[in-house]
């Protein structure tokens, strides 16, 4: 089954992100970062003092320390607190929303929520291989909208510990308010794929969506 998984992913046409080798310089910048600036769980910003892509700094906390993430267009949030929505399956729940995924959480952080006008289409899966986590990503907004659906955002790193899998092994929930451990802030220029967003058409579901993009390569 494990290896079916593998051939499907790998076939279709996701955006993709190979598994985590970093030098051993990343590594060392980002426990200093770590035990500097989130260990202690103040909540505050922190300064970014890496070269390296923030992304690869936030996939590094999840794989690596006790922490989830989640990206917001609001940088003053002190604690989370549950909120009625769905989880990607779609059943209902009251919770703090997190995810083990910096690339999907910066895609929340960087896409302006304010004023837009249609769905926000997208899916995040993982697929743990002999060098660790390769990760698949497709995002899609509405092509009728015409104005800037980007913006500057807030990567907020949440304790691991209150949380537990939602719908899809890389959605976290929390049932209880949560304390952010530290938060980060972002700009579309730090979401890799920020040229690489679909564009889909609202009377058309989000299953069609899916398949253009993913089946058939069709923006």
């Amino acid at each position: 089954m494990k290896i079916f998984k593998t051939f499907i992913l790998n076939c279709l046409n996701f955006l993709k992100i190979p598994e985590l080798k970093l030098p051993k310089e990343a590594i060392e910048e980002f426990d200093t970062l770590y035990n500097d600036f989130v260990s202690e769980g103040k909540g505050d910003f922190f300064e970014y003092k890496s070269s390296y892509p923030k992304y690869l700094f936030l996939n590094y906390l999840i794989e690596n320390k006790t922490v989830l993430v989640h990206g917001s267009n609001h940088s003053d949030i002190k604690i989370f607190e549950p909120r009625d929505s769905t989880l990607f399956t779609g059943k209902p729940v009251k919770a703090v929303f997190a995810s083990s995924d910096g690339v999907w959480s910066m895609f929340f952080a960087v896409i302006k929520r304010s004023g837009y006008r249609g769905t926000i289409r997208n899916a995040c899966f993982t697929n743990k291989t002999k060098n660790g986590i390769k990760r698949y990503y497709f995002f899609s907004v509405n092509e009728e909208y015409k104005n800037e659906p980007w913006t500057d955002g807030t990567i907020y790193i949440l304790p691991k510990p209150f949380f537990k899998q939602g719908g899809v092994n890389d959605e976290w929930i929390c049932e209880m308010e949560v304390k952010p451990l530290a938060k980060l802030s972002v700009t579309p220029k730090d979401f890799i794929f920020l040229d690489q967003v679909n564009y889909h058409n609202e009377k058309d579901s989000t299953i069609k969506t899916f398949v253009k993009a993913v089946v058939l390569n069709r923006k």
